[in-house]
């Protein structure tokens, strides 16, 4: 069988480890998992094989709860400030990323779409902010 030898890198891993250094971050979170959290999302895009680029949205949800003397409203306040200034300093700096996998991707671009906005979540201890990214990253030799 024969297949491209680029792929896509995975939209969420991407924004999931550029986002470590500021706090975890993952598509699942467990109450385990403690706080603060930043949940990823993968929500559309499309691939250009002509290109060799993936352009895709991405929302974010920062996820707190009352800690270090704050509640939990100003608590997921501040974490989406800076889970939104790291995702910011990205749009600045196209930066590469070393992805779960071991392999280097590029971001092309990063647009903010929307904001961090308090929505509702189900747990009333937990305040959630979320965030939307378009982004573009260019193809990495695939994993086979």
């Amino acid at each position: 069988m024969t297949l491209l030898p680029d792929e896509a890198p995975d939209e969420e891993d991407f924004v999931a480890c550029w986002l470590q250094p500021v706090m975890p971050a993952g598509t699942e979170h467990e109450l385990s998992d403690g706080f603060p959290f930043a949940v990823i999302q993968y929500l559309t895009g499309a691939d250009s094989v002509d290109g060799g680029t993936a352009d895709g949205v991405v929302q974010v949800d920062f996820l707190d709860e009352a800690r270090d003397g704050l509640s939990a409203a100003q608590a997921a306040k501040l974490s989406a400030r800076e889970g939104h200034r790291r995702m910011l300093l990205m749009a600045a700096t196209n930066s590469n990323v070393l992805l779960s996998d071991a392999r280097w991707a590029n971001c092309d671009y990063l647009d903010n779409t929307m904001k961090p906005t308090r929505m509702d979540y189900p747990n009333e201890r937990v305040v959630r902010y979320t965030a939307r990214y378009a982004i573009g990253l260019s193809f990495v030799p695939a994993t086979d």
